[in-house]
């Protein structure tokens, strides 16, 4: 139910977004893929503190959730300073993710099976783009 009401916020008019969050908020308040849309919702608005506060939180209610941690990572790429992104590498490395729709595309990924979990953050940060 969480992955269906993360792609109906985004699915949403860009007015209604914020309206169908409180919805999918209301119905999966504990979905670690609610959350992360809910995150990039605040990203795509550029409400740079509140995105960072709702990763955190995504992070630390699931952290065997790559594609949050994939996220983060790039957000503090984009938004962060070079501690912040060190502090975000560290903490993932330390949780140690294993999954997530993409975390799991370099994860399962038979050319990726000596790698470890920094190299699934790195490569997913890097072909991820921001939210529209």
């Amino acid at each position: 139910a969480g992955l269906l009401w993360a792609e109906a916020i985004f699915m949403a008019p860009r007015p209604q977004r914020k309206t169908k969050s409180v919805d999918a908020l209301k119905h999966c308040e504990h979905d670690p893929v609610v959350l992360l849309a809910v995150s990039r919702l605040f990203w795509s608005e550029r409400k740079l503190q509140k995105c960072r506060d709702w990763f955190a939180r995504t992070v630390k209610l699931e952290p065997d959730f790559g594609d949050a941690w994939i996220n983060l990572y790039k957000f503090e790429l984009v938004h962060g300073s070079q501690d912040q992104q060190e502090e975000v590498k560290k903490k993932c490395i330390a949780a140690e993710p294993r999954h997530g729709h993409l975390w799991c595309k370099y994860s399962k990924d038979i050319k990726n099976w000596q790698e470890k979990t920094e190299f699934f953050l790195l490569a997913g940060a890097n072909n991820l783009l921001p939210p529209t």
